[in-house]
């Protein structure tokens, strides 16, 4: 039976695409030594609001570091943002049916201070990862020797992790992947296909690419069956 391995960044309170894709694997190399880039969601997410939808934004502090890698990120100071956050969370979900199953969790989250935005994103995503079932081996591919060429760079990682199968994202991955040279490799390489599921949010209509939370608070325990069969 094949290995298969996934790589991603470790994102602010992912969306589901993230997750229907390291469901899939039996690694995750979460690709932090890799560089931050402003306006991306590695510091940001969205959530449904009465409006339609906004940001939630870890302030971070980047100043003279436009070269640092994600797992150097260092979060402002100000620790306003997380009462921002947790209240913002609380205004717009309270009344969905699942809400109050995580609250606890994300209170104490909001509560502690975080000096790096790596170790935040990772408890949330390990969170979200229990939530939704998914038992995978992680791996910071920071501890992994891996060439700076970037499909080389994953063929490294497959080998590193001792799998032998590749899963890339959908849309235009396939753009920039040498898929020659991971056969040349001994490796499978696969691309994920995730249509985005529809289900009832805290508002009347629907807006898809929300955080992973939207589709826990409202749906709870059918939130793995939605996410994988839709």
């Amino acid at each position: 039976m094949s290995r298969l391995l996934t790589a991603h960044q470790p994102n602010y309170l992912p969306w589901l695409g993230l997750f229907h894709k390291v469901g899939q694997a039996d690694v995750w190399v979460v690709a932090a030594d890799v560089q931050f880039t402003k306006h991306g969601l590695i510091n940001r997410n969205r959530i449904r609001t009465a409006a339609g939808w906004q940001w939630l934004t870890v302030p971070v502090r980047t100043r003279g570091r436009s070269l640092q890698s994600i797992r150097e990120v260092e979060i402002a100071e100000d620790p306003s943002w997380r009462r921002k956050h947790w209240q913002t969370l609380q205004c717009n979900y309270h009344r969905t049916p699942h809400f109050a199953e995580h609250a606890d969790f994300l209170e104490s989250v909001y509560a502690r201070e975080w000096p790096y935005l790596i170790d935040l994103n990772l408890e949330l995503c390990t969170y979200l990862l229990r939530q939704f079932g998914i038992e995978l081996e992680i791996r910071r591919s920071s501890t992994l020797a891996l060439s700076p060429d970037r499909n080389q760079r994953l063929v490294d990682m497959v080998h590193a992790c001792n799998c032998d199968a590749y899963l890339a994202g959908g849309g235009g991955s396939k753009n920039y992947l040498d898929e020659d040279l991971f056969r040349r490799a001994g490796i499978d390489c696969r691309f994920d296909s995730f249509a985005h599921p529809i289900y009832s949010q805290a508002f009347p209509g629907f807006e898809p690419s929300m955080t992973a939370l939207d589709l826990l608070f409202n749906c709870g325990p059918a939130s793995r069956e939605i996410l994988f069969h839709g």
